[in-house]
C-alpha cells in the first residue's frame, strides 16, 4: 500500500463520524466503569488514577475491536472504514497503541494532527504517518 492506487483514503468527515460513534461507546464505558468502581470501592481514594484508567480503557477499546473486527471499531463498521497497515500485513499491537496515543496527543494542541490530510494526495494524518498505518474506505 505504497501508493495512492492501492487504497481508497478514508476521507475526514467519514473519519470524524466513526469518532464521534466511537466516543459514545467510550462515554458509555466510562459512566458504567464509574458506577461499578463507586458500588465496591471508595472514589475518593482512586479518583487521581481514574484519568489513566479512562486511558487505558479507551485504548483498550479500539485495539479490541481492531484485533477483534478485522480493523474496524463499531463506529468504524457504520461508516465503511477500516485500520490496516501501510505494507497489508495485520496491524500490529504496537502500532494501534502509538496511533491511539499520537492521536490523541497530537489533537489536543488544536487538531493538528488533521493538518496534512489537506496537503496529502494520500490522506494521511500525523498518526497515520507515526504509526504507519492508513484508515482506508471499504
Amino acid at each position: 500500500m505504497d501508493s495512492i492506487l492501492d487504497y481508497k483514503p478514508a476521507g475526514f468527515f467519514r473519519r470524524i463520524a466513526a469518532l464521534f460513534y466511537d466516543l459514545i461507546l467510550i462515554i458509555a464505558l466510562c459512566i458504567g466503569s464509574i458506577l461499578l468502581i463507586t458500588f465496591f470501592i471508595n472514589t475518593e481514594i482512586l479518583s487521581p488514577f481514574m484519568y489513566l484508567f479512562f486511558l487505558v480503557l479507551s485504548i483498550s477499546f479500539y485495539c479490541y475491536f481492531w484485533k477483534q473486527n478485522k480493523g474496524q471499531t463499531l463506529g468504524m463498521q457504520v461508516w465503511k472504514i477500516k485500520l490496516s497497515q501501510i505494507d497489508g500485513a495485520d496491524v500490529k499491537l504496537s502500532n494501534m497503541i502509538a496511533r491511539c496515543i499520537s492521536g490523541l496527543v497530537l489533537n489536543l494542541f488544536f487538531g493538528i494532527n488533521y493538518l496534512p490530510m489537506i496537503f496529502r494526495k494520500d490522506k494521511k494524518t500525523l498518526n497515520d504517518i507515526l504509526s504507519k498505518t492508513v484508515l482506508e474506505k471499504i
